[in-house]
């Protein structure tokens, strides 16, 4: 082949490669557009300025936040929450077990495994975890198996796991690297869709959390380095069911944003923190967030790429990133061929998303620090609090970029138990217009809610300077209002005057 035409064989294979990789349904599951009836840089500018005016009014109202803080609850009935707690796991079990037997005993065209992976668990449980509350300490299979390993070594008189102390050093970075690497599977790796590639995903997810708990203890390693854990837990700070921790006294391990080294092996924080994940409880959206009040980089850095990972996705989505991907993808084909040249420049965008809004948080957080009026407090600790105020955004974009895919896999999955090969995603008839209009809403929301957080932290460590030292990050938050809201809109919005495809 000549030189001159590599490209454009580069470019036939490079096509296949990402076709042959998308995934089972496209993240807002809805084929068609509709035309704005006014420019799109208005709704954008519309929403930072509600995202602004936000500020205004928290710093009005919000005035001296209560410690530990108040607010209404309606404790859930004990019977009817062990029996859902059972439920739960056995639900749990069934359904991560099931997409693994599926994933290895299934063709790789059946699409079964890979709508409970990538649409019941990946995205169908933060988004519970955000609607309703964390589940996840019931469902979880990891909890229910080590469970029944407990019970079988205890009846020979002994102990499930090693005895091995946490790395202190480590943090949570074994989370925030398992993430990553979820992430990357999801968003980078060809063929994440076929059975096998699901199977064995979560095969050996199952097999690195069991001998991390064996290793270390279960709640050493479900605190620090089990993903699922943590991010449910998180997203579950959002949710209205959720469980309160009741004594403020106890180290950092039973508390979100901890000094790993302080209770990993302490069996009294590990014995209060399991009672009160079985005391749930009845609260106001978003009020379990103001019950975070320490952290660390591990913490900050595990909220932003989750933030980070749901933004790169909508990017994919978007001609911008075609555009680039274009760019840079026939010099990475000739160098280092077309497969390795998806995997890089996909890994690249990831992490270099990343990268950009944990340099841009911390950024963020340096100057509310310096703002404050000299607080004491390090800067990591700010970080890992900050970061929690995150979370109401990233609730509301989990709801606008995903909601119809979840509504989908919803339609879908009945047709897919009766027939795990031949079925066919269901069309999801849901108008543009009301996706575009629930996007709007749901991420201004969320930046609403994330500013009022952030202004109550900052009336928590510096009271005299809290208005001045709450800037930085009402402009970031400004900013990704923007970003994100131009995201969401791209496949799905024209602007006036624009002629649809086809039309």
């Amino acid at each position: 082949m000549s030189r001159s035409r590599r490209p454009l064989g580069a470019a036939a294979i490079l096509g296949a490669i990402i076709a042959a990789s998308s995934s089972p349904a496209a993240a807002h599951a809805i084929g068609s557009t509709f035309t704005l009836p006014v420019p799109l840089w208005l709704y954008l500018w519309g929403a930072a300025a509600a995202v602004g005016a936000s500020f205004v009014v928290a710093v009005l109202l919000v005035r001296s936040p209560s410690e530990p803080p108040r607010y209404p609850t309606l404790a859930l009935p004990a019977g009817p929450s062990r029996v859902a707690s059972v439920l739960l796991a056995v639900l749990g079990l069934a359904w991560w077990l099931g997409a693994i037997a599926g994933g290895l005993l299934l063709p790789d065209s059946a699409p079964l495994p890979a709508v409970l992976l990538w649409i019941g668990i990946w995205v169908g449980l933060p988004l519970s975890a955000v609607l309703l509350g964390d589940a996840w300490p019931s469902l979880s299979p990891f909890r229910t198996l080590y469970g029944g390993i407990e019970w079988l070594v205890r009846r020979f008189g002994r102990r499930a796991d090693l005895g091995l102390s946490y790395p202190a050093q480590l943090a949570r970075w074994p989370a925030v690297a398992l993430l990553f690497v979820a992430l990357w599977a999801e968003l980078v790796l060809p063929g994440r869709e076929a059975a096998g590639v699901v199977g064995r995903l979560l095969l050996g997810y199952t097999l690195l959390t069991l001998a991390g708990m064996v290793l270390f203890g279960r709640v050493a390693w479900l605190r620090h380095a089990e993903f699922f854990e943590r991010l449910m837990g998180w997203f579950g700070h959002v949710g209205p069911i959720g469980r309160r921790s009741r004594s403020p006294e106890l180290c950092e391990g039973c508390a979100e944003g901890c000094d790993p080294a302080r209770c990993v092996d302490c069996p009294e924080c590990a014995a209060a923190a399991e009672a009160d994940e079985r005391t749930p409880e009845l609260r106001p959206h978003f009020s379990g967030l103001t019950e975070v009040r320490r952290g660390g980089w591990s913490d900050a850095g595990f909220i932003v790429l989750a933030l980070a990972g749901v933004t790169f996705d909508g990017l994919q989505e978007t001609s911008a990133w075609g555009t680039i991907v274009n760019a840079i993808q026939p010099p990475l084909v000739e160098a280092v061929g077309a497969l390795n040249a998806v995997l890089l420049s996909g890994t690249i965008g990831l992490l270099g998303m990343w990268l950009a809004f944990m340099a841009i948080f911390a950024i963020a957080v340096a100057a509310t620090r310096r703002l404050s009026g000299g607080t004491r407090a390090p800067l990591r600790s700010l970080a890992g609090a900050y970061a929690a105020t995150l979370l109401p955004i990233a609730a509301g974009y989990l709801v606008a970029h995903y909601g119809t895919l979840v509504l989908q896999g919803i339609i879908w999955l009945p047709d897919l138990l009766r027939d795990p090969v031949r079925s066919v995603a269901p069309e999801v008839t849901v108008a543009a217009e009301a996706v575009w209009y629930l996007s709007v809403g749901a991420i201004v929301l969320g930046h609403v809610a994330a500013v009022v957080l952030a202004h109550r932290l900052a009336l928590r460590d510096a009271p005299a300077h809290a208005i001045r030292a709450g800037l930085p990050l009402v402009l970031l938050m400004i900013g990704y209002t923007i970003l994100s809201l131009w995201i969401i809109g791209q496949p799905i919005v024209l602007e006036p005057g624009t002629v649809p495809p086809g039309g």
